[in-house]
């Protein structure tokens, strides 16, 4: 079925995604299924507030272009590939036979093609920087699935579906990608220490005592470092998959705080940080794991600890707010940026660049305390200002409101 003129759009070229409908259901009638590809420019919108409205409708078209010159090279003369509507940031291309001559999709097919793709739209983007005048990288969301016939769902429903599985895909594979980098460089750091000093002390460096002693300390005290951060990620993703048994019970806000207080004690004499709590009269019971609540305090704590100033304050405060209780921890340190302020809950992202620390940490405390408090049915975030410090605050229910029938979450 060709597609009439009408359905194409003059600024790219390109087809309209709605209005091919009718050729992309022939084809699942034919073949039952189609691969999917589709390339979402970012930050299309930013792009269109900095550099205006015109360049880029000047970036639309040189894509649409591009796409068009890849046919018989990239992908074949009879594939289909159409712009998400006028004026919008998103190309789909769909595949009506899978490549390579083979009898079905492949996932890794549809992702070399994908790559590729982007590739080449990159470098094009490059190549015309200068005359487009966008002075930064474009970067794209890419995804990638297959289309399989329905008889009980219509293609505008089955493109949908696809348009978020294939998102989901490239999301996690984004994830993955950027967790596997994050946890091959915390990995790499002390080993490479253990390793260097293991093969000092082997060339020798043993016949000083005084020396291999020190050296022995530094290669435990970063053996001790690598096993810290095999635990956070083990809890991180039991914590995720939901496989951690929680002991819900009663429990004292207070006498947590208090016990967290005084095993973080000597570190904050060591600075001359005074740590003050002060706690709403009467503040009612609720229910948790007194463990991970006490985990997530010590977090806190611990990094108030860190980038505060010295001879400085850090605050505990406990009030009742709503149907929780609200716990505050703040310090007077350097304080977190606000564009920062929803990214530090990420894992493996910290804020040292920002915040004077006086001690590395791994990048996922934060986000273990976030999942403890959401798996006990609260919430966590952060306040921020540059200079005065920082103020980190978590829910928790008030026991008459919430009730686990189950001790495994």
């Amino acid at each position: 079925m060709k597609l009439p003129s009408s359905a194409v759009d003059e600024l790219t070229g390109l087809p309209i995604l709605s209005l091919a409908y009718p050729v992309i259901e022939e084809e699942l009638n034919r073949k039952n299924e189609v691969g999917f590809l589709y390339f979402d420019i970012v930050q299309f919108r930013r792009l269109e507030e900095k550099y205006g409205h015109h360049k880029c409708r000047d970036l639309l078209r040189l894509l649409g272009i591009t796409l068009q010159q890849q046919k018989g090279k990239l992908y074949r003369d009879e594939d289909l590939v159409v712009v998400g509507g006028k004026g919008l940031d998103f190309f789909v291309l769909f595949l009506f036979s899978p490549p390579r001559r083979k009898e079905s999709f492949a996932n890794h097919d549809l992702k070399l093609i994908s790559t590729r793709i982007k590739q080449k739209l990159q470098h094009v983007i490059d190549e015309n920087s200068d005359e487009l005048g966008i002075a930064e990288e474009v970067d794209f969301h890419t995804g990638y699935t297959v289309l399989k016939k329905d008889p009980y769902m219509e293609v505008e429903r089955l493109i949908y579906e696809a348009k978020k599985e294939a998102g989901f895909k490239s999301q996690l594979e984004e994830i993955m990608v950027q967790f596997i980098s994050n946890v091959s460089h915390e990995l790499r750091t002390p080993l490479t220490s253990i390793k260097g000093y293991a093969e000092t002390l082997m060339e020798g460096a043993m016949e000083d005592p005084d020396l291999c002693k020190r050296w022995l300390n530094i290669i435990y005290c970063e053996a001790q470092r690598l096993e810290r951060l095999i635990n956070d990620l083990l809890d991180l993703s039991m914590l995720e998959a939901e496989q951690v048994e929680l002991i819900f019970k009663p429990l004292d806000i207070r006498e947590v705080v208090d016990e967290v207080v005084s095993l973080l004690q000597y570190e904050a004499d060591k600075e001359n940080i005074t740590i003050v709590t002060r706690f709403q009269e009467n503040l009612p019971v609720i229910i948790g794991d007194k463990d991970r609540i006490k985990q997530v305090l010590l977090n806190l704590v611990h990094n108030a600890l860190k980038y505060s100033k010295r001879k400085s304050e850090v605050t505990v405060n406990g009030e009742i707010y709503k149907h929780y209780v609200k716990i505050s921890v703040s310090d007077q340190g350097t304080g977190i940026p606000h564009s920062q302020l929803e990214k530090v809950f990420e894992r493996f992202y910290r804020a040292e660049k920002n915040r004077s620390g006086r001690a590395g940490g791994r990048g996922l405390g934060l986000a273990i305390a976030r999942d403890i408090v959401e798996i006990h049915g609260g919430s966590i975030w952060a306040e921020s200002v540059l200079d005065k410090g920082s103020t980190f605050h978590f829910l928790l229910p008030i026991e008459n409101n919430i009730t686990y029938n189950s001790e495994m979450i």
